[in-house]
């Protein structure tokens, strides 16, 4: 029979959080789902913990050949599900209680083609736990203006969100950093999207994410921004919010010159918008830079010669 929703689980040698996952999967009281684990991992430390873990439902286990990385292993997943409701789940993210699933299934019947949920953020260092949920109207801000994600992703990880099998809008694999942000945008441009306001997922921050990599790293940030500019256009900051991104974009990474930012743009032609941030904030000091309230004001001027 086929389930209703299929549970993608892209792995990569973490068992302790892959437990603690599939322990929080156990506990849901909506059954009618399947789980598909693709693994990167070299070791064979899940293999290990599937086989002496024995879990109740339907799991089907890949260990990939070779490491396919972010974002095809969750593509790969995807490939092997038979349900007609796609939820990826990183494997160190978890359901944040047992009626998480209940309360996706609950609006299936809503028209809807994307269901994205609230989300608590759990710091595994600090053990501390922040309820990341937007509100209703900011999230169809968001809607209207998807491009204003590339300012501030609010709606969250891959994790919170749940998606039809049919979709065509999956994620993009020459992205990494963007990956998430890039899909909501062509997601919520083209089907119906709706927003549940409750946190039934909770994202792990921890030190061997993905991200960490690419955070404030500009060999990796800028040509992403530059790939997504390319495929989306005018439309990436043409909103003060959107703007603002990069804007923010320029000032993090510290790039001074035409020269660095033409360095790290790794071949790919540059806008003259994003020149002219950079020639903006050439004339200004880090320091100033650094101060929110005068940064956020000399942004607004910089948009207005910008637009």
């Amino acid at each position: 029979m086929t389930p209703l929703l299929s549970i993608c689980i892209p792995a990569y040698e973490r068992p302790d959080f892959l437990k603690r996952l599939l322990d929080s999967i156990a506990q849901q009281v909506f059954k009618d789902f399947e789980v598909i684990i693709t693994d990167d991992s070299v070791s064979r430390d899940n293999e290990e913990l599937l086989f002496n873990t024995p879990y109740k439902f339907s799991i089907h286990y890949q260990r990939n050949p070779r490491p396919l990385g972010t974002p095809l292993n969750w593509m790969e997943g995807i490939k092997h599900a038979s349900g007609h409701w796609i939820k990826i789940m990183h494997d160190d993210d978890y359901f944040t209680d047992k009626y998480a699933l209940e309360n996706f299934a609950a609006q299936l019947d809503e028209g809807a083609d994307i269901l994205f949920s609230g989300y608590y953020s759990y710091d595994e260092r600090t053990q501390t736990k922040k309820n990341k949920t937007i509100s209703l109207s900011a999230f169809q801000s968001i809607k209207r203006d998807p491009y204003r994600l590339f300012s501030d992703n609010l709606i969250g990880p891959p994790s919170v969100v749940l998606f039809r099998k049919s979709m065509q809008e999956l994620y993009d694999s020459k992205l990494k950093w963007l990956v998430d942000l890039e899909a909501y945008v062509r997601m919520m441009r083209r089907y119906s999207c709706r927003y549940i306001t409750q946190p039934l997922v909770t994202m792990s921050y921890n030190d061997s994410q993905v991200t960490n990599s690419c955070f404030r790293e500009p060999s990796v940030e800028i040509p992403e921004a530059l790939y997504y500019y390319k495929k989306h256009g005018q439309a990436t900051f043409r909103s003060i919010i959107s703007y603002d991104g990069w804007w923010r974009l320029i000032r993090n990474l510290s790039i001074r010159s035409e020269g660095q930012l033409k360095e790290y743009a790794d071949g790919q032609s540059v806008p003259s918008f994003l020149v002219r941030i950079v020639r903006f904030q050439q004339r200004i000091s880090p320091a100033v830079l650094g101060v929110g309230i005068f940064s956020k004001i000399l942004m607004g001027i910089s948009y207005q010669f910008n637009r």
